[in-house]
C-alpha cells in the first residue's frame, strides 16, 4: 500500500513540474514579445518628426528693448481710470 502512495506522489510531483515548466516558457515567451512590440513603438516614436511650435505675433516678445515691450502690453491691458 506504501509504495502506490509514493508512486502517486512521485506522479504528482512530476505532472506538477512539467506544468511549472510550461508556463514559465510560456511567460518568457509572452514577455519577449512584449518588450519587442513595445521597442517597436519607441523606435516609431523617435523617428517622427517634431512638430514645430509657432506663436502668434503679439505674443512673441522681441529680444531687444524688452522693457519698452512689457510697458506697451502692460498699458494695453489695464483699465483706464478716471480722475
Amino acid at each position: 500500500m506504501e509504495s502506490s502512495n509514493c508512486m502517486g506522489l512521485v506522479a504528482v510531483v512530476a505532472v506538477s513540474g512539467s506544468i511549472a515548466l510550461v508556463a514559465l516558457q510560456v511567460h518568457r515567451r509572452l514577455a519577449s514579445d512584449f518588450i519587442k512590440k513595445l521597442e517597436s513603438e519607441i523606435g516609431r516614436e523617435r523617428n517622427r518628426p517634431r512638430k514645430k511650435v509657432r506663436f502668434a505675433p503679439d505674443v512673441i516678445e522681441p529680444s531687444s528693448n524688452n522693457e519698452e515691450y512689457r510697458r506697451r502690453k502692460k498699458t494695453a491691458l489695464s483699465p483706464p481710470t478716471n480722475r
